[in-house]
C-alpha cells in the first residue's frame, strides 16, 4: 500500500533491513552486532553513550540511513548535530 501511493509521486521505496539501529552509538564506526550495546538505552527515549544523552528514535533513524548509505554504496557526510534533542512537531490526530 505505501509502495504504491510513494509511486503516485514518484518517489521510491528502498526497504533497509535495520538490526542493531537503537542499540549502536551514532559515534560507533558501523551499525552491527559488533558495537551493539542495549544497555545504552537508559530510559524510553533516552540513549546514552560516553556519558552524553540523545534522543533514541533520532539515533535509530540516523543509524537506519548508515546502514543504507554503506550498503548503497553511495557516499555521504553525516552529522549528529540535532540528534540530542531534535525539534517536535506535535501533529493533530
Amino acid at each position: 500500500m505505501l509502495e504504491y501511493k510513494l509511486k503516485r509521486y514518484g518517489i521510491q521505496l528502498i526497504k533497509q533491513e535495520e538490526s542493531y539501529t537503537s542499540q549502536c552509538s551514532p559515534l560507533s564506526p558501523e551499525v552491527s552486532k559488533r558495537y551493539a550495546e542495549a544497555s545504552n538505552r537508559k530510559e524510553r527515549g533516552m540513549y546514552v553513550t560516553d556519558g552524553v544523552r540523545y534522543n533514541a528514535d533520532a539515533v535509530g533513524a540516523f543509524n537506519i540511513l548508515r546502514k543504507y548509505l554503506s550498503v548503497s554504496g553511495k557516499q555521504k557526510e553525516l552529522s549528529v548535530t540535532g540528534l540530542k534533542k531534535p525539534d517536535i512537531i506535535k501533529v493533530a490526530a
